[in-house]
């Protein structure tokens, strides 16, 4: 808005772009340690991966050959494999930030309250993903689970198709990963420019109150 321009041009460039990344690092900090300890996906409301619709038609399969636990260890493995991927995405988006040009900065400030995470998914989501796929591939690929997933799906034609279902569980786990990392970053960012309990330094103060 005018009233924001105005008052952040107030401010030089150097402290708009300071306290910017101030704050983003300690919100990319406070996120990525929260959901990268152990539950920190597979526990939380929001960000826990589930198995997807088709595998837990599947499920139910499984269950009445006595199999049950198959599904619960992929969704299992799923959860930790987001977890063990957050340092890495952490590091990325901190990057990122580093990358940042001042005019981005001050765009960013007179955007809306979650504008530095959709630029910081703009720029960073792709590698991010990138990195989390074959964590996840991994994390898939040491159960036995999934051979057996295979076997069940193919076994049963009213059960929706999926021609790898390794891929496909690696793909949607991965972006499920993403959405949880990148709604508790909108959530951070809301949280940090509105609560001037946030503002723990002298430029953070400035800057976010002249962009309020």
């Amino acid at each position: 808005t005018g009233t924001k321009s105005g008052s952040l041009s107030g401010l030089s460039q150097g402290m708009v772009d300071d306290g910017l990344r101030q704050a983003l690092d300690k919100g990319i900090g406070t996120v990525t340690a929260m959901l990268g300890k152990k539950d920190g996906f597979n526990a939380d409301p929001v960000a826990h991966i589930p198995l997807p619709g088709p595998v837990k038609r599947a499920q139910t399969l499984l269950n009445k050959a006595g199999m049950g636990s198959y599904g619960d260890e992929i969704e299992l493995r799923m959860n930790r494999a987001a977890e063990s991927a957050m340092d890495n995405a952490g590091n990325i988006l901190i990057d990122a930030v580093r990358k940042m040009t001042v005019a981005d900065a001050k765009a960013i400030l007179q955007g809306p309250d979650d504008a530095a995470t959709r630029y910081l998914q703009k720029v960073s989501g792709n590698q991010i993903a990138g990195e989390m796929r074959p964590v996840m591939n991994d994390a898939l690929s040491d159960t036995g689970a999934l051979q057996l997933y295979d076997q069940m799906l193919g076994q049963y034609d009213s059960l929706p198709m999926m021609p790898d279902i390794k891929t496909s569980l690696t793909d949607y786990a991965t972006d499920a990963a993403m959405k949880g990392l990148f709604h508790y970053l909108a959530q951070q960012e809301g949280e940090i420019r509105n609560n001037p309990g946030q503002w723990t330094t002298d430029v953070l103060k400035k800057v976010f109150s002249a962009a309020r």
